[in-house]
């Protein structure tokens, strides 16, 4: 084995999405940690405004594109890791065209397994791919990663699909790696933080943001669905963890909040929304019921509950995030509109970054 892949230090990590919402928080976090970060980023859905501060060297490009990924890999500092986080995230985007969606997976990972097997095995990075907890049915809690998978395509379910249909495609080319090094897919449980987007699905910024506006906070369908959130800057805590790690098993990975104290109805989260935006407004904002199908059409359907089942993750020494709904929420309401401001004003921003 190539000594490169076990040092912290060693080769750089190639993050696609990288100027993205989590990509950009990952990237920050290697860096705290002296690592070398190359971001690939098309700028469709990413914003150069998140890595402004960084040292990080930021390569636009697409993902479709084998020439831009060979260049990446054949750089005279080997690729160590390669961090696919590049893709269509939230139900707006993925029901106004699901065959996008799914051709834009299926064709990212086809382009890289293609560059890769061209490498010699000793330059071939390891892969952790962005996958989703919308890939496990709504059956039982907490969802570990042997529960049972969906097998929905159509509408919404197409974002599940794709990344079912990549997790599938790296596990059907394993022997590229090493067996102890074998692609992780890495099953997020709603990442939630300041300048996150909110206008293609994603609950926790638009509640955040209509606050701020003085807004009523819209729930859908009485807020019984039930969520578990994350905070990015600790799931990128947690992520820089997995690429260090000196031992990590190949296979799905449950990648969410620890603390049950971050698992909510949205019912709960609007209104704690409410009570901490209240304290400094003077007010809480109303809380109003709203029939999802009016924005996102008449064939929606919601996924009813996410907790995510750790114990494979917090099996391998890694830290999971654990912050307090109350203080995500509370870091939203601070720093969320001024990381929005510098997002959408940033050259080349995506208006969905």
């Amino acid at each position: 084995m190539n000594t490169q892949h076990n040092n912290a230090g060693g080769g750089s990590v190639v993050i696609t999405g990288g100027a993205g919402f989590i990509g950009s928080a990952l990237a920050r976090e290697l860096v705290k940690g002296g690592r070398e970060v190359l971001a690939l980023d098309d700028l469709s859905a990413g914003s150069t405004a998140r890595l402004a501060e960084l040292d990080v060297e930021l390569v636009v490009g697409d993902v479709a594109d084998r020439r831009v990924l060979r260049d990446l890999l054949r750089r005279e500092r080997p690729v160590d890791t390669w961090v696919h986080l590049a893709g269509r995230v939230g139900v707006g985007l993925v029901l106004g065209d699901p065959d996008g969606c799914l051709e834009d997976g299926r064709a990212a990972q086809e382009n890289l397994l293609a560059v890769l097997a061209k490498l010699p095995v000793e330059r071939r990075p390891r892969v952790l791919a962005a996958s989703s907890s919308e890939v496990y049915r709504d059956e039982g809690l907490p969802v570990a990663e042997d529960a049972p998978l969906r097998r929905e395509a159509a509408g919404r379910w197409a974002y599940a699909a794709a990344k079912l249909a990549g997790e599938q495609m790296l596990d059907a080319e394993r022997e590229l790696w090493p067996a102890e090094r074998a692609p992780v897919h890495l099953r997020f449980f709603n990442v939630v933080g300041p300048g996150q987007d909110s206008r293609w699905g994603m609950v926790l910024p638009n509640f955040v943001e209509r606050a701020l506006a003085g807004k009523s906070l819209l729930v859908h369908g009485g807020g019984e669905d039930l969520r578990t959130f994350a905070h990015v800057d600790s799931v990128a805590r947690t992520l820089a963890a997995l690429i260090a790690h000196p031992a990590l098993p190949g296979g799905p990975l449950n990648i969410g909040s620890g603390n049950r104290g971050a698992r909510c109805t949205i019912a709960h989260l609007a209104a704690t929304v409410a009570e901490l935006a209240g304290r400094s407004a003077g007010s809480p904002p109303a809380i109003e019921d709203s029939d999802p199908r009016n924005q996102w059409g008449p064939s929606f359907t919601s996924v009813r509950h996410r907790e995510p089942d750790l114990s494979r993750l917090i099996s391998l020494g890694v830290p999971a995030p654990d912050d307090e709904l109350e203080s995500i929420v509370a870091d939203m309401l601070a720093r969320h509109g001024a990381l929005r401001a510098q997002v959408e004003a940033a050259p080349c921003a995506s208006r969905a970054s």
